[in-house]
């Protein structure tokens, strides 16, 4: 490679990072939502850690106890906290056990990872203490100190020195484990980055970003926690300053307006919104089309529609915005809400493929004509969009033995994409399962949240990508898309009281 070659390849790259800083942070003000995302983190974390260190070490008092019926009690409680993964106590606390309290997202996070951390922290100052020889005690209490004076003076610095490395990698552990509050909607850093990668396809810029901060406040936390063990004064100043000045970004007030400015047309149901709590799927058609008509509504994003359902149920959220086809045919989800219609004219819903692959997007198009005119496509419409159950039909079998198609889906809509007897079902698999057999494909299903199908596609993970993703002129750009083999229109759910 000559020098201009290598002068010329070091340009497209810094300006292909250049393009993708602006894309992902300066364009919409999404730097905004990093930075409140990071508080989001910062706030659950150091909440969670002080309230888990409290709690863990009267769980240590109670676990060392004389009373048995004390120790048994706390042993459990160690057991079952270290035995439950974190994300389902969080998802338990949020929709069982505190949905009677109104608590809010960050409440139940703060709660549910403090509960986790005490467990660990629990054992981890048992072993210390044990550690010590029981010999410092008895000296202490012969000098005429008393028993909590001991402890405090003489057993716990020697404690704390040697449980230190112990408790910064809880911590870190703990920092890390709150990427996972996106369950419940709480839009933490993580989230945050998920939503940007939602809206511009880019799956490596925000991903980076988003590592590299979660690096610096772990590095910057271990030295807060080295510098007050240290007792290094001046450095846990500056640390916790630097720390509190992150936490502070997010307040700022900003120079771009954080939400889009409301649009002439918008239809009147929108305009009720102001202050609502609307659960949607992020990346969703639908919220993006809440955040364009009602940007003044209190957003809440979540994964699936099973976990809005189950918010809007327990009051987390007031009203849920999602196609209409689904509560048409799901008899179970129709018996507990009600729907209103938005306005809008429907959406196609179609395949995507990466751009430069044409030769698989006109091959599916070829065949959804084919269908079309031979009768199969009515026949598979009527059979998935007239059944009462969609989970008693046949699953879709696939007998293609050739060339692999990897297909990024998102199976959690019936009737058109879920799993029955742990294998793929629905509308689409079955227009997928037609599709194959034809051309003796054999598919590889790779099942993602519905914000990655689109990713997937365009850095080469999955070939195609079927799971109810409605054609926008956004997306248009990131992605080749078939002809469209079905129409969503945007409906409002609120509970049945409401």
């Amino acid at each position: 490679m000559t020098m201009l070659n290598r002068i010329l390849y070091m340009m497209s790259i810094l300006h292909s990072i250049a393009e993708s800083f602006q894309n992902n942070l300066i364009a919409e003000n999404r730097y905004q939502m990093i930075l409140d995302g990071l508080q989001v983190t910062l706030l659950i974390t150091f909440c969670a850690i002080l309230l888990g260190t409290l709690l863990g070490g009267l769980v240590c008092w109670a676990r060392m106890s004389r009373h048995a019926w004390l120790s048994n009690t706390a042993k459990v409680y160690i057991d079952l906290m270290r035995g439950t993964p974190v994300l389902v106590l969080l998802m338990l606390m949020y929709y069982v056990f505190m949905a009677p309290l109104e608590a809010t997202g960050m409440v139940v996070a703060v709660v549910s990872f403090a509960m986790n951390i005490s467990a660990y922290i629990a054992e981890t100052l048992r072993s210390g203490i044990e550690s010590i020889d029981k010999g410092q005690t008895e000296a202490g209490l012969a000098l005429g100190f008393k028993p909590v004076q001991v402890f405090v003076r003489i057993i716990l610095p020697q404690v704390i020195r040697q449980i230190m490395p112990v408790y910064l990698g809880e911590v870190i552990n703990l920092l890390k484990g709150t990427s996972i509050v996106g369950y419940i909607a709480v839009m933490d850093m993580t989230r945050a980055s998920d939503l940007i990668r939602s809206r511009t396809f880019d799956a490596f810029f925000p991903l980076i970003a988003t590592a590299a901060i979660y690096f610096l406040i772990a590095w910057l936390i271990g030295l807060l926690l080295n510098g007050l063990l240290e007792r290094r004064r001046l450095r846990t100043i500056i640390v916790a300053a630097a720390l509190v000045v992150l936490g502070l970004l997010g307040s700022l007030p900003s120079q771009i307006s954080r939400n889009p400015s409301p649009v002439t047309d918008t239809p009147s149901i929108f305009q009720s919104l102001k202050g609502k709590r609307v659960g949607v799927a992020m990346g969703s058609i639908q919220d993006i089309t809440v955040t364009r008509y009602a940007p003044d509504a209190d957003i809440r994003r979540y994964s699936n529609l099973t976990d809005m359902i189950a918010a809007l149920q327990s009051g987390k959220i007031d009203i849920i915005c999602q196609e209409n086809v689904t509560v048409t045919v799901n008899k179970e989800i129709a018996a507990v809400v009600d729907t209103i219609d938005a306005g809008l004219p429907p959406k196609p819903v179609a395949a995507c493929f990466r751009l430069d692959n044409t030769e698989l997007q006109q091959d599916f198009n070829s065949f959804l004509r084919e269908i079309r005119s031979d009768g199969t496509y009515q026949q598979i419409c009527d059979r998935w969009l007239k059944c009462d159950d969609a989970s008693v039909l046949p699953v879709p079998r696939r007998t293609g033995t050739g060339k692999i198609i990897r297909v990024a889906t998102f199976p959690i809509s019936p009737p058109f994409n879920f799993i029955c007897s742990g294998e793929q079902s629905g509308l689409e698999a079955d227009l997928l399962a037609h599709w194959a057999n034809r051309r003796n494909y054999r598919l590889e299903f790779l099942i993602m949240d519905f914000a990655s199908q689109i990713p997937a596609i365009q850095t080469g993970k999955a070939d195609i990508a079927m799971g109810s993703i409605a054609v926008t002129e956004e997306r248009q750009k990131q992605v080749l898309f078939s002809d469209g083999y079905n129409a969503a229109r945007i409906m409002f759910y609120t509970r049945k009281t409401d």
